[in-house]
Protein backbone atom coordinates (compact mmCIF):
# COMPACT_ATOMS: atom_id res chain seq x y z
CA UNK A 1 0.00 0.00 0.00
CA UNK A 2 1.35 3.53 -0.52
CA UNK A 3 0.47 6.76 0.24
CA UNK A 4 -0.93 9.53 -1.48
CA UNK A 5 1.12 12.79 -1.92
CA UNK A 6 -0.91 15.15 -2.82
CA UNK A 7 -3.95 16.54 -4.09
CA UNK A 8 -5.53 17.01 -7.48
CA UNK A 9 -4.89 20.03 -8.97
CA UNK A 10 -9.29 21.27 -9.73
CA UNK A 11 -8.33 24.17 -11.76
CA UNK A 12 -8.28 22.04 -14.89
CA UNK A 13 -11.77 20.79 -14.08
CA UNK A 14 -12.87 23.98 -12.49
CA UNK A 15 -16.68 25.09 -14.54
CA UNK A 16 -19.83 23.13 -15.69
CA UNK A 17 -19.68 19.47 -15.57
CA UNK A 18 -19.00 17.74 -19.20
CA UNK A 19 -22.14 16.96 -21.24
CA UNK A 20 -20.69 13.54 -22.04
CA UNK A 21 -19.45 11.52 -19.97
CA UNK A 22 -16.58 10.93 -22.18
CA UNK A 23 -14.94 14.22 -21.55
CA UNK A 24 -14.38 13.13 -18.33
CA UNK A 25 -11.86 10.80 -19.46
CA UNK A 26 -8.99 13.35 -18.12
CA UNK A 27 -10.05 13.67 -14.90
CA UNK A 28 -10.58 9.85 -14.43
CA UNK A 29 -6.77 9.63 -15.85
CA UNK A 30 -5.92 12.10 -12.95
CA UNK A 31 -7.43 10.05 -10.50
CA UNK A 32 -5.83 7.14 -11.59
CA UNK A 33 -2.91 8.61 -10.40
CA UNK A 34 -4.61 9.02 -6.63
CA UNK A 35 -4.89 5.16 -7.50
CA UNK A 36 -1.86 3.45 -8.22
CA UNK A 37 -0.23 5.31 -5.49
CA UNK A 38 -2.92 4.36 -2.87
CA UNK A 39 -3.43 0.22 -3.73
CA UNK A 40 -1.59 -1.97 -5.74
CA UNK A 41 -3.90 -1.96 -8.41
CA UNK A 42 -3.08 -1.10 -12.25
CA UNK A 43 -4.75 1.61 -13.42
CA UNK A 44 -8.42 1.70 -14.96
CA UNK A 45 -9.40 2.47 -18.47
CA UNK A 46 -11.69 5.16 -18.56
CA UNK A 47 -15.00 3.83 -18.00
CA UNK A 48 -18.65 4.39 -19.60
CA UNK A 49 -19.82 7.31 -16.21
CA UNK A 50 -23.46 7.66 -16.23
CA UNK A 51 -25.03 10.51 -14.27
CA UNK A 52 -28.66 9.42 -12.85
CA UNK A 53 -30.63 9.01 -9.84
CA UNK A 54 -29.99 5.32 -8.20
CA UNK A 55 -33.52 5.44 -6.40
CA UNK A 56 -34.80 2.58 -8.17
CA UNK A 57 -31.77 0.30 -7.90
CA UNK A 58 -32.52 -2.33 -4.64
CA UNK A 59 -30.00 -1.07 -2.38
CA UNK A 60 -28.35 2.06 -4.21
CA UNK A 61 -31.03 4.51 -3.13
CA UNK A 62 -28.95 6.61 -0.56
CA UNK A 63 -25.59 6.30 -2.54
CA UNK A 64 -23.72 8.63 -4.07
CA UNK A 65 -22.04 6.19 -6.65
CA UNK A 66 -22.38 2.83 -7.63
CA UNK A 67 -19.88 0.30 -9.72
CA UNK A 68 -21.55 -2.63 -11.93
CA UNK A 69 -19.45 -5.22 -12.56
CA UNK A 70 -21.29 -7.09 -15.41
CA UNK A 71 -21.24 -3.70 -17.57
CA UNK A 72 -18.18 -1.85 -16.16
CA UNK A 73 -20.17 1.04 -15.77
CA UNK A 74 -19.87 3.56 -13.22
CA UNK A 75 -23.27 5.64 -11.96
CA UNK A 76 -22.62 8.79 -10.26
CA UNK A 77 -25.61 10.99 -8.95
CA UNK A 78 -26.28 13.81 -10.62
CA UNK A 79 -25.72 16.75 -8.23
CA UNK A 80 -22.60 14.93 -7.85
CA UNK A 81 -20.07 18.32 -8.62
CA UNK A 82 -16.67 16.73 -10.25
CA UNK A 83 -15.20 20.03 -10.22
CA UNK A 84 -14.12 19.75 -6.27
CA UNK A 85 -12.46 17.10 -4.67
CA UNK A 86 -15.13 15.60 -2.69
CA UNK A 87 -17.08 14.97 -5.67
CA UNK A 88 -14.01 13.28 -7.43
CA UNK A 89 -13.56 11.46 -4.35
CA UNK A 90 -16.92 9.32 -5.24
CA UNK A 91 -15.37 9.09 -8.61
CA UNK A 92 -12.20 7.60 -7.42
CA UNK A 93 -14.55 5.77 -4.80
CA UNK A 94 -16.10 3.80 -7.90
CA UNK A 95 -12.60 3.42 -9.50
CA UNK A 96 -11.15 1.32 -6.91
CA UNK A 97 -14.15 -1.23 -7.60
CA UNK A 98 -13.47 -1.34 -11.43
CA UNK A 99 -9.98 -2.21 -10.32
CA UNK A 100 -10.82 -4.86 -8.45
CA UNK A 101 -12.89 -6.73 -10.43
CA UNK A 102 -10.90 -5.86 -13.15
CA UNK A 103 -8.31 -7.81 -11.46
CA UNK A 104 -10.57 -10.56 -10.67
CA UNK A 105 -12.80 -9.83 -7.44
CA UNK A 106 -16.14 -11.53 -6.74
CA UNK A 107 -19.25 -10.31 -5.25
CA UNK A 108 -19.24 -13.97 -4.15
CA UNK A 109 -16.33 -13.81 -2.64
CA UNK A 110 -15.84 -15.00 0.99
CA UNK A 111 -15.63 -11.39 2.19
CA UNK A 112 -16.57 -8.55 -0.42
CA UNK A 113 -17.38 -5.88 2.31
CA UNK A 114 -13.27 -5.78 1.99
CA UNK A 115 -14.37 -4.51 -1.56
CA UNK A 116 -15.83 -1.66 0.29
CA UNK A 117 -13.35 -1.02 2.69
CA UNK A 118 -10.41 -0.80 0.87
CA UNK A 119 -12.80 1.88 -1.50
CA UNK A 120 -13.34 3.88 1.42
CA UNK A 121 -9.84 4.06 2.42
CA UNK A 122 -8.55 5.13 -0.91
CA UNK A 123 -11.67 7.96 -0.71
CA UNK A 124 -10.49 8.84 3.04
CA UNK A 125 -6.72 9.61 1.74
CA UNK A 126 -7.99 11.66 -0.91
CA UNK A 127 -9.90 13.77 1.08
CA UNK A 128 -7.44 14.25 3.63
CA UNK A 129 -5.15 14.93 0.87
CA UNK A 130 -7.26 17.42 -0.26
CA UNK A 131 -7.34 18.94 3.44
CA UNK A 132 -11.09 17.76 3.66
CA UNK A 133 -10.04 16.62 7.55
CA UNK A 134 -13.68 16.06 8.45
CA UNK A 135 -15.09 14.39 5.19
CA UNK A 136 -12.15 11.92 5.08
CA UNK A 137 -12.39 10.93 8.79
CA UNK A 138 -16.43 10.64 8.04
CA UNK A 139 -15.26 8.42 5.25
CA UNK A 140 -12.76 6.64 6.83
CA UNK A 141 -15.08 5.64 9.51
CA UNK A 142 -18.30 4.38 7.68
CA UNK A 143 -15.63 2.49 5.71
CA UNK A 144 -14.32 0.42 9.00
CA UNK A 145 -17.87 0.14 9.47
CA UNK A 146 -19.46 -1.32 6.08
CA UNK A 147 -15.94 -2.92 5.53
CA UNK A 148 -16.59 -5.26 8.50
CA UNK A 149 -15.56 -9.22 7.13
CA UNK A 150 -18.47 -11.48 8.70
CA UNK A 151 -20.90 -8.87 9.51
CA UNK A 152 -23.93 -8.48 6.31
CA UNK A 153 -24.09 -5.36 5.09
CA UNK A 154 -27.31 -3.50 4.49
CA UNK A 155 -26.57 -1.55 1.32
Amino acid sequence: MKALCAALPLAAFVGALPAQAGDLCPLVAELNLALVRTTDHAPVACPEIGFALLEDQPGLRSQAGAYFPDSGRIELAPDLDLTTAYGQSFLLHEMVHAAQFAEGADRAARCPAALEAEAYRVQADFLQAAGLSRDALFTRMLGEQLGRCGAATDY
